[in-house]
């Protein structure tokens, strides 16, 4: 079996480095992601004391590499620092500092693997992808391969339910012996969440490809649409269902002309009520897990006041720099004795934090929490000037509007659980920003200098750019990054 494997993943190296060659940067980032959600540590890893080395990982270095060989002959495109690129840093920067002044060895050097993991590695991939030489053809493809990808996914995840293991690969997804949410759709990542945020960001990417089909193949398009909503259904899990709400509600309602979204939106909260209302007590109590029961199942949401009041009264005792990146398991079993709260502290025990932004504030306090929901915020108004880019190529707006929806999907998901720590979901939020970022002189404003006077990218004169050998000013080329659409 482990030779198999280890021809699987040479094979995968080489095919690897034929798409990256072929295919760009772009390709690279698409090939790491792929690598890390199916072919992750569960797939095949080499030991390597409390980092092992995994198919994305070496793909990852191999990526670095490409960028370093693609920058040399310029290939790539290199653009200026902005805001984003700033705070991206200050929050690296800040982590780093969170780290090692604490003490990163516990539990075998864990907050240093996820430092790396959890954040250098997405940065890293942000960077590329910020980078790559984009065009229509390739955002296009892109967005092909995430509809492509994410019907795998909700193929899977509804075979996963019907305990129809013969359709299902990686094998690995079958065995019981991951008992974690065994019985839903938890796909290769082997978790529901990742699996239900994945499909969504792909459904948004099928979304994409819409205006471009004629009516047969818009037709041929709504069932897959209703694979992928069963897929999603499949994952069982509340807050995917309302992320893939939210991200539908983003696609339709900002492509839909201005005079009916409010019919739109009022339309959908009324129907999300009434559901509710109707429903709510077998939304809160329903089978999911194999190993859990319906009682426990309703538990799970009680237990996020809980978990919230334990990370009110850390964030209370350390505002500003918290208790140390992933320190979190180390300290707050000594607030569970609280009794300031009307809350059994004590069912928090065996639970880390459930929300991305608490679990940040408690272990980087408000400076950490602070860069990272300021970087979420420069993020989506870049996307959100891209898709009202009305002199931008469609692709390259679309792909404000995909980076939107990925956002709609996300936030509920983070209200409830911490994503940084589930794997490949920070690695798909840098890589969506990194390609929306890439795209921002799209709308921007800024005019670049060069020895000739000075051009207005935003006017649509030029997109693409090189570094001027010998000089530190960024010169456009007398060419588009975009030939077409």
């Amino acid at each position: 079996m482990v030779i198999l494997a280890l021809i699987a993943v040479l094979l995968a190296l080489v095919w690897g480095a034929a798409l990256f060659c072929r295919g760009g940067l772009l390709a690279g980032c698409l090939a790491v992601l792929l690598a890390g959600t199916c072919f992750g540590a569960s797939f095949f890893s080499l030991p390597a004391g409390p980092m092992p080395l995994t198919s994305d990982r070496l793909l990852w270095a191999v990526l670095l590499v490409q960028y370093l060989i693609w920058r040399r002959f310029g290939w790539a495109e290199p653009k200026p620092l902005g805001k984003a690129e700033c705070l991206l840093g200050a929050l690296a920067v800040w982590l780093c500092i969170s780290t090692f002044s604490h003490d990163w060895h516990v539990r075998g050097s864990q907050p240093v693997a996820w430092f790396m993991f959890f954040y250098l590695m997405p940065l890293g991939l942000y960077w590329v992808a910020r980078q790559s030489r984009l065009s229509d053809k390739s955002l296009k493809a892109m967005f092909a391969g995430l509809a492509i990808f994410g019907f795998y996914l909700a193929f899977t995840a509804i075979a996963e339910t019907r305990q129809a293991w013969w359709l299902v690969f990686p094998k690995y997804i079958a065995s019981s012996s991951e008992v974690n949410f065994f019985g839903r759709g938890r796909g290769p990542l082997l978790n529901p969440i990742a699996n239900g945020m994945a499909m969504t960001v792909c459904l948004a990417g099928l979304l994409m490809c819409w205006p471009r089909l004629g009516r047969w193949g818009q037709l041929a398009v709504l069932p897959v649409i209703l694979i992928f909503g069963l897929g999603i259904y499949a994952t069982l899990t509340r807050c995917v269902w309302l992320g893939a709400l939210a991200t539908l509600l983003i696609v339709v309602g900002l492509s839909m002309p201005r005079a009916w979204r409010v019919p739109l939106l009022v339309g959908s909260l009324l129907i999300v009520t009434a559901v509710g209302l109707t429903q709510w007590d077998r939304m809160l109590a329903f089978k999911r897990d194999q190993g859990l029961s319906e009682a426990e199942a309703a538990e799970s949401v009680r237990l996020r006041p809980i978990l919230a009041a334990v990370a009110w009264n850390m964030f209370c005792d350390r505002p500003i720099a918290g208790c140390g990146y992933a320190h979190y398991r180390d300290e707050f079993v000594n607030y569970l004795a609280d009794r300031s709260f009307d809350l059994p502290l004590e069912k928090s025990r065996r639970y880390l934090q459930h929300n991305t932004f608490l679990s940040l504030l408690t272990e980087t306090g408000l400076i950490g929490a602070g860069l990272f929901t300021a970087l979420l915020v420069i993020w989506g108004r870049g996307a959100w000037q891209l898709w009202h880019a009305k002199a931008a190529p469609l692709a390259a707006r679309q792909q404000g509007l995909l980076f939107l929806a990925f956002l709609g999907g996300y936030l509920p998901n983070a209200m409830f659980h911490d994503l940084a720590i589930i794997p490949m979901m920070n690695m798909l939020l840098f890589f969506l920003a990194g390609v929306t970022e890439s795209l921002r002189p799209l709308h921007s404003n800024i005019k670049y200098p060069n020895p000739s006077g000075t051009i207005d990218v935003a006017a649509g004169v030029v997109h693409d750019w090189n570094p001027t050998p010998g000089t530190v000013r960024w010169a456009p080329k007398a060419q588009t990054c975009f030939d077409g659409g």
